[in-house]
């Protein structure tokens, strides 16, 4: 993934400069601890996600610290290659655009509550839980929600350059995870895909687990996160309580003989049609509205 960088924002500009960015530190942490995780399973291979990938076992035995150590294994280089690749395109953007301190809360908060979803939902973890995948994928949405209508650059396959907006790339990163979850589903239910229960398994062994759970966690995450920042186009619930709000501080302003014109009126002429059963609970509150304002009025 690429940002064109005539699109680039100014703040970015000082990614070069001064003391290390978080996403720098983030990166460098990941590769030096899965540096040290190949050369210790060297020795005793295993032991490390026995200690802190995050498995059933481990947290019956109190092993808590996994749901945070296993975000910072990974599986092999590939894995880590790919979560670092979107890690640096995504989260130097992020970490511009509103700061270290709510990338690192998106980028923890994602990776905790990734594990904690897949964990908690069934099939339990048989093997090692690892990847920073959860966390990852919160900075790569968060990143889409602030910069919607962004263009960027992806290679498919890392060869095939696709141009899409940032919007669209979020949308098919959380579509891929839901169909993961659904094929599998297809599979057992359907006769005629019984032949590919095999290759399903392929990718569903003890050793190696997709968390698409945690990756839909982490996801729901990083969009909720810069929601609440007040990034993105607000949701329809979102505008009814804004346009709610508005309404009631207008009416509050307005003085008794503009009230009853814009207000009362209407209501009184709905009563003269249809009586007065036919009045809603917002109607006969705006009514009590009314007769408060001109009972301030009088003096």
């Amino acid at each position: 993934m690429r940002v064109p960088k005539r699109q680039m924002q100014p703040s970015t500009h000082s990614w070069s400069v001064g003391y290390p960015q978080a996403w720098m530190i983030l990166i460098a942490v990941n590769v030096g601890v899965f540096t040290a995780q190949q050369i210790v399973n060297l020795n005793d291979a295993g032991w490390i996600n026995r200690i802190f990938a995050l498995s059933d076992a481990g947290v019956r035995q109190g092993y808590l610290w996994q749901f945070v150590t296993c975000t910072f294994l990974h599986g092999g280089w590939l894995h880590l290659a790919a979560n670092m690749m979107l890690l640096y395109f995504a989260g130097r953007e992020v970490e511009a655009l509103i700061g270290p301190r709510h990338f690192l809360a998106i980028y923890f908060g994602g990776g905790l509550l990734g594990s904690i979803a897949q964990w908690a939902i069934p099939p339990h973890l048989p093997g090692g839980l690892m990847g920073a995948s959860a966390g990852v994928l919160a900075t790569l949405i968060a990143f889409a929600t602030i910069l919607p209508e962004l263009d960027l650059t992806c290679y498919l396959f890392f060869v095939v350059p696709v141009h899409m907006k940032a919007k669209y790339l979020a949308r098919i990163v959380v579509g891929l995870t839901l169909l993961a979850l659904a094929v599998p589903y297809a599979i057992g239910h359907f006769a005629l895909l019984a032949s590919l229960k095999n290759v399903a398994a392929l990718f569903q062994n003890n050793h190696y687990i997709t968390a698409h759970y945690a990756h839909l966690a982490g996801c729901l995450l990083g969009w909720t996160y810069v929601k609440q920042l007040g990034y993105g186009n607000p949701l329809w619930i979102q505008r009814y309580f804004f346009d709610k709000r508005l309404r009631e501080q207008r009416r509050k302003h307005m003085n008794p003989e503009q009230f009853i014109h814009e207000e009362i009126d209407p209501i009184l002429e709905k009563i003269s049609r249809e009586g007065i059963r036919s009045l809603t609970r917002a109607e006969k509150r705006i009514l009590e509205m009314g007769r408060e304002k001109i009972t301030k009025r009088r003096p």
